[in-house]
């Protein structure tokens, strides 16, 4: 049963990094209870429309339901490796894996133990495997065996190709960089919670491939997608390079430090005393798109937020209290949302579980392995 008195307790000790200002922890307050109402609801049968901004107009979701859940498990991993005593954590974690497996989630369709060839759904295995890496770290090994098969097809998968880039999806030829990450993220964390060496390999061999191969000459970014079968393939975008800063922030830290610099000397913008991020480099002309999100007087949604977690990630403060600046007071707008006429929609940009599940990893970040 859920207890306000524990959880006042816990946002008014502070828990994370970043938890200092009083403006956000009425917001991380109303990001855990609506993460924990979801995640409570009984009878899950896939994410809505009032779950997710996104299937407002794609109904598919475009794989916004696993990432949702991927960044609940890593938050709700934060706030228990904080907080070991506090059972609830634990609980609300196997909720997430159990959606996370469910029918209406894994492309699969079916129980997800009955798969023998998990094929080319590197998207969704990279977050699952997240996932599981976070329910190994704080609940235990009772799925270890799915764990070892995910890791062990995506590491195989990845080193079958010279540009080390695990297939994302059957029938798309594209491959995002930034999923790559994410993929040798949730290896480190295999390695970590079984004191292996697992993504060792894999990760020199792809940061090579990357540092000869996949930079914006121009910049020194890191390119968007490595196949060039994109118009925007050979660009940095910045929802690409934020999600990618978070997950390189672990196994390669220097690296994605370098990243991360590159980043705010080339994208980082101020707009009306509000800090962001661009979606795209200011001499490209290109349109916004799910995965960006709105682009407003240059800002892109989806960059600045996922910035946000890549500044904690990174441990820096001065953007990561600049970025909360700006997005704190739209936030408490957005929150209003629903009882505001005509509001409704558009308040789900920041609020849906998507943007709350990130802000809420971006906002509780700690060690787990410390």
């Amino acid at each position: 049963m859920y207890n306000q008195q524990i959880l006042n307790g816990i946002l008014g000790k502070g828990f994370g990094l970043f938890s200092n200002q009083n403006e956000t922890k009425n917001g991380k307050q109303l990001r855990y209870e609506r993460i924990k109402k979801f995640l409570l609801k009984p009878h899950f049968n896939g994410f809505t429309k009032d779950d997710l901004f996104i299937m407002q107009f794609i109904k598919k979701g475009w794989g916004h339901d696993i990432a949702a859940l991927s960044n609940m498990a890593e938050a709700l991993t934060n706030l228990a490796v904080h907080d070991p005593k506090n059972k609830e954590y634990q609980l609300l974690l196997q909720e997430v894996l159990d959606r996370a497996i469910h029918p209406k989630v894994n492309p699969y369709r079916k129980n997800i133990e009955n798969v023998t060839s998990f094929g080319k759904y590197g998207y969704y295995l990279e977050h699952l495997n997240i996932i599981l890496g976070a329910y190994q770290r704080i609940i235990g090994d009772d799925h270890l065996e799915l764990y070892k098969r995910v890791s062990q097809h995506l590491f195989d998968n990845s080193m079958s190709y010279a540009n080390y880039h695990a297939d994302l999806l059957p029938n798309v030829n594209m491959k995002w960089s930034a999923d790559q990450a994410a993929i040798i993220y949730s290896l480190w964390l295999f390695d970590q919670n079984n004191k292996t060496v697992f993504c060792k390999e894999l990760n020199q061999k792809w940061l090579k491939y990357m540092k000869e191969k996949g930079i914006h000459r121009e910049t020194g970014l890191f390119k968007t997608e490595v196949l060039g079968t994109r118009k925007y393939s050979h660009q940095p975008r910045g929802s690409a390079l934020s999600y990618l800063v978070h997950y390189m922030g672990r196994f390669a830290p220097k690296e994605a430090k370098i990243q991360w610099n590159l980043y705010k000397k080339q994208m980082m913008i101020r707009v009306m005393g509000k800090t962001g991020f661009r979606e795209y480099l200011p001499d490209y002309e290109a349109a916004w798109s799910p995965d960006s999100g709105p682009i407003i007087a240059g800002i892109g949604i989806a960059a600045t937020g996922l910035a946000l977690n890549a500044a904690s990630t990174i441990r820096d403060k001065k953007i990561y209290k600049a970025l909360g600046k700006s997005m704190n007071p739209v936030y408490s707008i957005l929150s209003k949302g629903n009882s505001l006429p005509g509001v409704n929609k558009i308040s789900r940009i920041g609020t849906d579980l998507l943007s709350s599940s990130i802000w809420l990893n971006a906002e509780t970040k700690i060690d787990w392995y410390r």
